[in-house]
C-alpha cells in the first residue's frame, strides 16, 4: 500500500506546525507569501495530495458545530456605479439568500465595487487579500460588458450566469433553458397554441441565448405553432406591437422585467390580459406578483454560490478554473393570473373581441 504523506509529515519536514501547514495550503493571509509557496513547493515534492475523505469529515464537522468567524467572500460588481448591480431583477434575491447561507457557513458577504476611485485590477486584488477575503462571487454584469479585469489567482472564484464572458469561471445559475421550455410547456397544458416569445434581444444575449433555446425546442416539443420570435436591439411599444400583429399569438412569454409594461402596451391596443391572451414569464420577479411564470427562487441562487465558493476554499482551489462548470437550479411554475384555462379560438378572433 502506498503510504499517503500528512500534513504533519509535512509540518515536520518544514520546521513548523500543522496549523501552519494547513493555513498556508489554504494560501491564508496570516502566513506570509514566502512561507506560503515554500511549503506549497515541499508539498508538491513530497507528493502531498489532500485526503478526501478527511476532507468530508473536516466539512462534516464544520457544518454540525458552533459557527465561528471563517472569514469573508466578497460580491464583485462593476457596474458604473456602487450600487447600480441592485437595480437587476433578482439581484437583491441573489445576495440576500448569499448572505444568509454565509452566515450559516461562519462566513460573512461584503459588495465590492471594482471600478472604485484609484482602483485597478492589481490593487482590487491587493485591497481583498488585505482584508483577508478568500472567496469571490462575481455578480451578474452590466448589458455590455463581458469581460472582467480583475487578477483572480488568488481566489476561489465562481460567476452567477453567463453574463461574465472571460475569464470563464465555475457557473451557478438558474436552468434558463429548461425554464424556458416548462414555461412553453404550460401554457400549451393551459390550451394555448400559438405562444410567442418578445424579449429584448440583450435580456437573451445575458443568458447566453438560452431562453432562445429552450423556446424553439419548446415549439418542437408541443407541436405549437411556430411563431418567429422577436429579440429586439430596441424593445419598445412599436416593435412590440408591429410583431405581434404580424404573429398574432395566443399568448406571449416576455422578461420578468417587463410584464408591466407589455400590459400596458397590449391594453392600450384594447387587448386585457388574460382575457384576450395570456402572458408569462421564464423568470417571475422576486416581489409578490401575480404573474405567471417560472419561480426561479433567487435566495436559492445565492445560497447555492456560497456553498461552491467555500467549497472550493476548502479544496484549495484558485485561480481560473482548466474545466469551467455549471451548476443549475431548476425553477417551479407559479400559476398566476395572467394565463388562464382556454377554449381554443382563434387569435383573430380575439382580437375582434377585443375591438
Amino acid at each position: 500500500m502506498t503510504y499517503r504523506i500528512s500534513q504533519r509529515d509535512l509540518a515536520k519536514i518544514a520546521g513548523v506546525s500543522p496549523m501552519t501547514i494547513s493555513l498556508a495550503l489554504r494560501d491564508h493571509p496570516s502566513i506570509s507569501a514566502s512561507r506560503r509557496e515554500h511549503i506549497r513547493k515541499l508539498a508538491k515534492k513530497h507528493g502531498y495530495q489532500p485526503d478526501p475523505a478527511l476532507a468530508a469529515l473536516n466539512a462534516y464537522r464544520i457544518n454540525n458545530r458552533a459557527k465561528r468567524y471563517q472569514g469573508t467572500l466578497a460580491w464583485l460588481t462593476s457596474f458604473p456605479s456602487a450600487d447600480g448591480w441592485r437595480r437587476m431583477i433578482h439581484a437583491e434575491g441573489y445576495f440576500n439568500g448569499a448572505c444568509k447561507r454565509a452566515a450559516e457557513l461562519g462566513y460573512q458577504v461584503e459588495p465590492f465595487w471594482v471600478n472604485g476611485p484609484g482602483l485597478t485590477p492589481k490593487r482590487a486584488a491587493q485591497v481583498l487579500l488585505a482584508r483577508g477575503v478568500q472567496g469571490l462571487i462575481v455578480a451578474p454584469l452590466p448589458d455590455k460588458q463581458n469581460v472582467l479585469a480583475f487578477d483572480l489567482k488568488p481566489f476561489s472564484a465562481v460567476a452567477l450566469g453567463y453574463s461574465l464572458r472571460q475569464p470563464q469561471l465555475h457557473v451557478v445559475m438558474n436552468h434558463q433553458a429548461r425554464n424556458m421550455k416548462h414555461t412553453v410547456h404550460q401554457l400549451h397544458a393551459l390550451g394555448y397554441r400559438r405562444i410567442g416569445l418578445a424579449l429584448p434581444s440583450a435580456s437573451n444575449a445575458r443568458v447566453d441565448q438560452n431562453y432562445l433555446s429552450g423556446y424553439l425546442i419548446a415549439q418542437r416539443e408541443t407541436a405549437s405553432d411556430r411563431l418567429e420570435p422577436l429579440l429586439a436591439d430596441v424593445f419598445d411599444a412599436s416593435a412590440f406591437m408591429k410583431w405581434f400583429r404580424e404573429t398574432e399569438p395566443d399568448a406571449v412569454i416576455v422578461s420578468g422585467s417587463w410584464t408591466t409594461q407589455v400590459t400596458a402596451w397590449l391594453k392600450k391596443a384594447g387587448l386585457e390580459v388574460p382575457k384576450h391572451l395570456g402572458l408569462a414569464t421564464a423568470s417571475i420577479p422576486d416581489a409578490p406578483t401575480n404573474i405567471s411564470g417560472m419561480d426561479e427562487s433567487p435566495a436559492l441562487i445565492g445560497r447555492m454560490a456560497v456553498d461552491a465558493v467555500v467549497g472550493m476554499i476548502h479544496r484549495q482551489e484558485r485561480g481560473i478554473p482548466d474545466h469551467p462548470s455549471s451548476l443549475l437550479a431548476e425553477g417551479k411554475w407559479s400559476a398566476g393570473k395572467t394565463a388562464r384555462k382556454v377554449i381554443a379560438k382563434s387569435p383573430r378572433h380575439r382580437i375582434r373581441e377585443a375591438k
